[in-house]
């Protein structure tokens, strides 16, 4: 857990806790949206906050999850209606253990460079970013199907989740 006194330096995507031990995300993605909801919107508005973090800390955005089917907007049901109706709505792209074992292997710094190949020692680190933050549900619903993969990667994966606003 952070404390408030964490230092966050964007520039090279390593957060320092009160105590100064280095902290990074290995890995970027964001909650999927509806092609229902692609078409009213035109846009993912969780993928572009994503994809534009992940640039301005250097780290690779990936796309790991997929929506299985359309939800009617959270904001208007209630805590029990929204964690029922999240149940099953979030799975995993046909590529993404392959893409988490790749990040695991080589280290999110390492990928596509030249370096020298350094495996993650710990957990692989994810930031799920999302556009609203009501109840959780829908991060909590992502973070499962993400999780699902520790075995696969016979490695821990923590889930890390950023959001535009709280309503």
């Amino acid at each position: 857990m952070f404390h408030r006194e964490a230092n966050v330096r964007l520039g090279d995507h390593r957060l320092r806790n009160a105590h100064s031990v280095p902290w990074s995300i290995h890995a970027v993605t964001s909650v999927p949206v509806s092609q229902e909801r692609l078409r009213e919107r035109g846009f993912n508005q969780a993928e572009v906050l994503a994809k534009g973090l992940a640039a301005s800390i250097k780290t690779p955005y990936v796309p790991l999850l997929e929506r299985n089917r359309h939800t009617n907007k959270q904001s208007f049901k209630s805590r029990m209606d929204r964690l029922k109706d999240m149940e099953g709505v979030f799975g995993a792209l046909q590529h993404a253990p392959e893409v988490l074992r790749s990040i695991s292997k080589q280290g999110a710094a390492n990928i596509g460079s030249p370096e020298e190949i350094l495996p993650i020692m710990g957990p692989l680190r994810i930031l799920l970013v999302d556009d609203i933050y009501t109840t959780g549900s829908t991060i909590n619903a992502c973070a499962q199907v993400l999780r699902g993969y520790e075995s696969f990667l016979e490695m821990p994966i923590e889930i890390y989740s950023l959001t535009w606003a709280r309503s």
